[in-house]
């Protein structure tokens, strides 16, 4: 360094304050430090200052402050702070020779005078070196306490700045990991948020029923995390430290979740409206509301509507009881009894097991064949839509009638022209 001896004493004081503080030697992805130089005028006399050069020795030593590569940013109130070498044109300032990062404040009126008030010259990111030790900021001023006679040297002082060895990070440290809302809407936002140390990384982990945003990473070190739910879903927060992982957790739940698959042991009770594509199970299924399948249905058991229903595949099932309407876009297969309050409609057969009976409250609208023990219907029409112009009945001695011993209630029996199928009592 430069020997102070040939330079003059300083008419200011100077003291430099670190952010953060105390000041560590640099580790891997520490963030940038702060140095906020205060300049003041500790006498009873006025003192003008022109020009205030700081230097700051560079390097991966001991005594070395900074490490990056012509880094910082500064500035002041009413002055400007730029970054200088020493070989700028008009620089009549002699700084030290060596490995320094040299910044310059300078003042717009050269009779800028600095009284009790001081000012504060602050230096933004700087990267700190990574070895312990104490380093020496260099100070040279121009000024004086009489404008028309400036001294011929330059005020000098320093400022010695320890840099200690980084501590073990605690792991209570980190902590507070929570999300913005406990409860989202199926496919809503979720920010995840937490307090911790920027120098580590954190990894974020969650079941399918999440997703990270658009250019989310899930191992972060800016202490947030942003995304989507579709279900409940627990979020993991995990770090090392000190050569340790810990782990962290959150959950938000999902009022109206989207599930893959669904496995139900026993009964199943909806009280609202049911969409589904293909359902099966093994116990009952009592629906409140509406039930609309675009697939096939099978239950084990008993089915119960008390809404209209409508399937779209083929259906299976040991009994149904429909309080309203029953549309069946596909065969229907009843095992034992079949009893619909209101029409029934199918473009296909219908078909119940042997000794079983089939009740219409309202009407019937089949194309295709019907097979059943027993037929009542308690409504209005019973109509056929194929070429059969008698109705069929096979007797237990293997005899059959044609077109009588029918018995039927309701308004009336019809067969209509231009169809193909018969009606068979067996």
């Amino acid at each position: 360094m430069t020997d102070p001896a040939p330079l003059g004493k300083p008419l200011l004081d100077y003291a430099v304050i670190t952010e953060p503080f105390p000041l560590y030697a640099a580790t891997e992805g520490a963030p940038p430090t702060t140095l906020h130089i205060v300049v003041s005028n500790g006498g009873t006399e006025s003192v003008y200052c022109r020009e205030i050069f700081f230097s700051l020795p560079h390097g991966d030593l001991a005594q070395s402050l900074v490490d990056g590569d012509k880094d910082g940013d500064g500035s002041a109130t009413g002055w400007t702070v730029e970054q200088v070498d020493p070989g700028t044109p008009g620089l009549d300032m002699a700084l030290p020779a060596g490995d320094y990062e040299h910044f310059r404040a300078t003042h717009q009126d050269e009779k800028a005078k600095v009284d009790r008030s001081g000012i504060t010259i602050t230096l933004k990111n700087l990267s700190i070196s990574k070895e312990p030790g104490t380093a020496r900021v260099e100070i040279r001023e121009t000024a004086t306490k009489d404008l028309g006679n400036w001294p011929p040297s330059v005020g000098y002082t320093m400022c010695a700045l320890t840099k200690f060895p980084a501590p073990e990070i605690p792991v209570q440290i980190v902590n507070d990991f929570r999300a913005d809302k406990p409860e989202a809407a199926s496919g809503g936002d979720v920010h995840l948020t937490w307090r911790g140390p920027t120098t580590i990384d954190y990894t974020i982990s969650y079941g399918s029923g999440a997703k990270a945003a658009t250019g989310q990473q899930d191992i972060i070190r800016d202490l947030k995390w942003d995304g989507k739910v579709t279900r409940d879903t627990t979020f993991y927060l995990t770090y090392t430290v000190n050569q340790a992982t810990h782990c962290l957790t959150t959950t938000v739940t999902v009022p109206d979740p989207e599930l893959t698959a669904l496995h139900v042991d026993g009964a199943v009770t909806v009280d609202g409206s049911t969409t589904v594509g293909e359902l099966t199970t093994v116990g009952a299924l009592t629906a409140g509301g509406a039930l609309t399948a675009k697939d096939a249905v099978t239950v084990g058991a008993k089915l119960t509507v008390s809404g209209d229903a409508s399937i779209g595949g083929a259906t299976d099932m040991k009994a149904l009881n429909a309080d309203g309407d029953l549309t069946v876009s596909g065969n229907a297969s009843v095992k034992k009894d079949l009893d619909v309050g209101s029409a029934w409609v199918s473009p296909y057969k219908l078909s119940t097991g042997g000794g079983n009976t089939v009740k219409f409250g309202e009407g019937i609208d089949v194309s295709g064949a019907i097979s059943a023990s027993g037929i009542s219907v308690t409504g209005k029409t019973f109509v056929f839509l194929g070429e059969a112009h008698s109705l069929i009945h096979y007797r237990s001695d293997g005899k059959y009638d044609n077109g009588y011993n029918v018995n039927y209630i309701g308004d009336s029996l019809y067969l209509a022209d231009g169809g193909a199928s018969e009606f068979y009592f067996q």
